[in-house]
C-alpha cells in the first residue's frame, strides 16, 4: 500500500490517498489514519477520531482522541451552542419564565411576529388572539366574538 499525502482540504482539514496492491484508492481522514496506525489496528464503526483542542490542522496524537459518535456529536452541538447568546422572557400567553437563543428572538422581531413565546403552543394561542384583535380594530368584527349556540 503507497500512502499519498496529507492534503489539505477546502474545509482546512487533511486526508491522504492509500493506493492498495491491487490498484484500489481510498481517501480518509488523515486523523483516521494517524490514529489507526498509532494503534495498530482500524476503528470501529461507531468509534471516531476528535481533535482535544477544537483546532483541526493539530494532527498531534497527544491531541488525537477515540470518541464514540454520540459523544462526538454531543462534544460537537455544545462548542457550537456555548458560543450562542441567551435570551429570558417571560411569556406573553402564560407568563412563564423562560430562555430561548437569541437569533430566534430576534429573527421572530425582525418579521414583526408577536412574542416572544416560551412554545409553539403559546405562540399558537397568542397569534389567534392577536388576529381577533386585529380585525376588531379595523371594525370588521365586534370586540369579542360570540359564538351562536343554535337556541333561541
Amino acid at each position: 500500500m503507497k500512502v499519498y499525502g496529507p492534503y489539505l482540504r477546502k474545509d482546512n482539514r487533511m486526508h491522504v490517498i492509500l493506493v492498495y496492491k491491487n490498484g484500489k484508492k481510498q481517501t480518509k481522514s488523515y486523523p483516521k489514519f494517524l490514529m489507526e496506525n498509532h494503534l495498530g489496528r482500524k476503528l470501529k464503526e461507531h468509534e471516531t477520531v476528535d481533535h482535544i483542542n477544537n483546532n483541526f490542522q493539530d494532527n498531534r496524537i497527544e491531541n488525537l482522541q477515540i470518541l464514540s459518535r454520540s459523544d462526538n456529536a454531543k462534544k460537537e452541538f455544545l462548542q457550537i451552542h456555548r458560543k450562542r447568546k441567551l435570551f429570558k422572557g417571560i411569556c406573553p400567553a402564560c407568563n412563564i419564565k423562560f430562555t430561548k437563543f437569541l437569533n430566534y428572538v430576534l429573527g421572530n422581531l425582525k418579521k414583526q411576529k408577536s412574542g416572544p413565546y416560551c412554545s409553539r403552543k403559546c405562540a399558537g394561542k397568542g397569534s389567534y388572539k392577536n388576529h381577533w384583535e386585529k380585525k376588531a380594530l379595523a371594525g370588521s368584527i365586534p370586540a369579542s366574538p360570540t359564538i351562536n349556540s343554535g337556541g333561541n
